[in-house]
């Protein structure tokens, strides 16, 4: 038998495969966010629904305590006060018989108590007030209510801490003498204890917008004598930064010139009234020129201070932000030094005060202060009279225009030497600075300014509208 053989063959293919590896590198993007956790405050307080003095024995001191309790996460604490409730007499009656016993007139010890009155011990220690009463060694009248806590006395407060507390226990005596004379029966009243979260002092921060700074936290904020602090903060119309500080006038003053640039049409457009200091007429008089005859406010609008532009008209608001960013050649103290941009006074007023007396718009009897300017919300430029802000702040360094005393103001203020702006060019750069004010001058054309050289400083100086000078705005914080 033939057997068929068959041979099969596999033919093997071999491929070969190339791979191409490529390496791609990716671009990121990141950004912060800050979290932040509000925490309400809060305050709690509670006492005993009522307080017995049982009194066995007559013309004796009978007493009776009484805790309150307080919790608060306040982080200055509380203040205790304690006075005869909304509505009831500060005397004890006796409601068969409407006999009373009033409250005591005067800080008695225990061993003088007078009979036939009432009151507590336990309070703070106002000795050394006046008119206040010891009344941790002593008792002491129950006030009557008052709707104006302006009217208390000064022993109303009881307790003062200055921290948080879970559970803040605070003990009081209440103390009565009778005699014969009062008939036998319960004498009641009610009194109100009250807690009150203490101030928090909001001082000036670093990284704040301007326009969130106010007359309180100025107050709150340490003078820089004393922190040897300045603080950098943001104006939210054009995000430049700014040093400011606390000085020896007690106002916080801006350590740099404004840099407000009127000649970019998008910070103009950015001015509104909640974020400058000026008013709704002045604001769209400087933006677009709408001024009726007789009226004080800008004719036609902003114009950029150029060479091609070298007229001055007082009616017309002008700055030259050439120098915005510029180091002045002689500058002093803590701040940036640059010159910052220069404005006539119609500008620096925010379009407010711009009539132009040669043109016969205005007289003198309408001569007044500025009431607006470019300073950021809750800022304004300083008064100059004699009694004026400059002159206060070079009173409070004791500068008598010398050469050394007029250092101190220029070193405490920062003041650079910036000189001024006149018919479409700089002047006197690094000889002397003038700042404006909102304080008219000796006549219609003229306001006041603070000028300061190497040598001297006037707090009052007068010159006319038309010039370009520099910016300075303060929070009072008195």
């Amino acid at each position: 038998m033939n057997k068929l053989k068959v041979t099969c063959s596999v033919l093997m293919l071999t491929f070969l495969v190339s791979i191409f590896s490529c390496s791609v590198y990716a671009t990121q993007a990141s950004t912060d966010t800050e979290v932040d956790l509000n925490v309400a405050t809060v305050i709690n307080i509670s006492t005993p629904d009522t307080t017995t003095i049982n009194c066995a024995s007559l013309n004796t001191l009978c007493t009776a305590n009484t805790t309150v309790t307080v919790g608060t996460n306040n982080i200055t604490g509380y203040t205790l006060q304690l006075n005869a409730t909304s509505g009831y007499s500060n005397s004890l009656t006796n409601a068969a018989t409407s006999e009373t016993i009033p409250t005591l007139t005067g800080a008695y010890a225990s061993g003088s108590f007078p009979t036939n009155y009432w009151g507590y011990t336990g309070g703070l220690d106002k000795s050394g007030e006046t008119g206040g009463l010891n009344c941790s060694a002593n008792y002491c009248p129950i006030l009557a209510y008052q709707s104006d806590d302006s009217n208390y006395a000064p022993n109303h407060a009881i307790k003062v801490t200055d921290a948080p507390a879970t559970a803040s226990n605070t003990t009081i005596t209440f103390g009565a003498k009778a005699d014969i004379t009062k008939p036998s029966g319960t004498y009641s009243t009610s009194v109100t204890f009250t807690a009150v979260t203490n101030y928090v002092p909001h001082p000036i921060t670093d990284g704040m917008d301007m326009q969130d700074i106010t007359a309180n936290m100025c107050a709150d904020t340490p003078l820089y004598s004393e922190s040897n602090t300045t603080y950098t903060v943001v104006d939210t119309r054009d995000n430049e930064e700014y040093k400011v500080a606390k000085l020896a006038d007690n106002n916080c003053w801006m350590l740099d010139n404004m840099r407000l640039d009127l000649t970019n049409s998008t910070v103009i457009n950015s001015l509104t009234t909640t974020n400058t200091n000026v008013d709704s007429t002045s604001l769209t008089s400087l933006k677009s020129g709408n001024r009726a005859a007789g009226d004080r406010y800008a004719s036609s609008g902003f114009e950029i201070w150029d060479s091609s532009h070298t007229s001055n008209p007082y009616n017309q608001a002008k700055a030259n932000a050439d120098y915005k960013n510029t180091v002045a050649s002689v500058t002093y103290g803590s701040g940036s030094g640059k010159i910052g941009v220069y404005y006539n006074y119609c500008a620096a007023s925010a379009g407010n005060y711009c009539y132009n007396q040669n043109a016969g718009v205005d007289d003198t009897s309408t001569l007044q202060d500025a009431q607006y300017d470019i300073c950021p919300k809750n800022w304004r430029m300083p008064t100059s009279t004699s009694s004026g802000e400059y002159q206060a702040l070079l009173t409070a360094y004791n500068d008598n225009q010398t050469a050394t005393d007029s250092g101190s103001l220029q070193y405490n203020l920062s003041t650079p030497l910036s000189g001024y702006f006149n018919s479409g060019s700089a002047h006197t750069q690094g000889s002397y600075g003038s700042f404006w004010s909102s304080t008219w001058g000796n006549n219609a054309n003229d306001m006041r300014y603070l000028y300061v050289n190497a040598s001297y400083a006037y707090p009052s100086n007068y010159y006319n509208r038309s010039r370009g000078y520099s910016v300075r705005c303060l929070v009072p914080g008195t």
